[in-house]
């Protein structure tokens, strides 16, 4: 499905960011764009969620800065909730954070690019698991679990595990509010989840192709959303 992967070991996160791939977040800007919906990504939650990952991932390079609407004390109490956490204590210690890929997909020869949270290899070398942080309003886990399909969770884990040919995807959601609770989803164990990913992200790469060789494409109205995204 993909090849011509590279390891980019000593990229910044503004360095990948300035690649000329496509990453799933392009993804979710051309569904949106698709659908004929103007959804504009908020700053302020934005900058939260890369201090969130910094403070979780790399702990030494945090550090607050001057910018305006971020509750820095309840971000650090996050952070802290969940590195305590046994399980994902353990998953820190021993996964690499922030390792940036570039690969081609082979069908449409789109180059795309991806950062995961963390890596995590079996210590017999035979298993790659793929960690993902997302902190969440969610009240509960149940709750939590109906966003998966919502924010394309599931197309982002596909796409993570075809291009990286990793066996496991885990998501593990931090709530926001107290309790602050720690939910670690496997996506890899829900049912045909994987594959509904996987046919998202290939209807969005073929038509990122059209797009960029000016072909005609049919625009499908917001009340279509959902067969647009499980289209093949």
């Amino acid at each position: 499905m993909f090849h011509a992967l590279t390891h980019h070991p000593d990229l910044t996160q503004a360095q990948h960011r300035a690649l000329p791939h496509v990453s799933n977040t392009d993804l979710s800007t051309l569904k949106n764009e698709l659908l004929g919906l103007s959804r504009q990504p908020n700053p302020v939650a934005l900058a939260y969620g890369t201090h969130f990952h910094t403070a979780v991932l790399e702990p030494p390079y945090y550090a607050r800065t001057d910018e305006r609407g971020i509750k820095w004390a309840d971000l650090e109490t996050l952070a802290r909730q969940v590195r305590r956490q046994r399980y994902c204590r353990d998953l820190l210690y021993r996964g690499q954070a922030e390792q940036s890929y570039t690969a081609t997909h082979t069908a449409t020869g789109v180059g795309v690019k991806l950062r995961p949270d963390l890596l995590v290899r079996s210590r017999a070398g035979r298993q790659l698991t793929l960690i993902d942080f997302k902190t969440t309003s969610s009240p509960d886990i149940a709750h939590f679990l109906t966003t998966i399909e919502k924010y394309d969770y599931d197309r982002q884990a596909a796409l993570y595990l075809d291009v990286l040919g990793a066996t496991r995807f885990l998501i593990i959601g931090v709530q926001k509010k107290v309790p602050h609770e720690v939910w670690r989803v496997e996506l890899t164990a829900k049912r045909g989840l994987i594959e509904q990913g996987r046919k998202k992200y290939n209807t969005l790469l073929r038509h990122h192709v059209r797009q960029a060789h000016d072909l005609p494409q049919v625009m499908v109205p917001a009340a279509t959303a959902e067969p647009l995204a499980l289209a093949a």
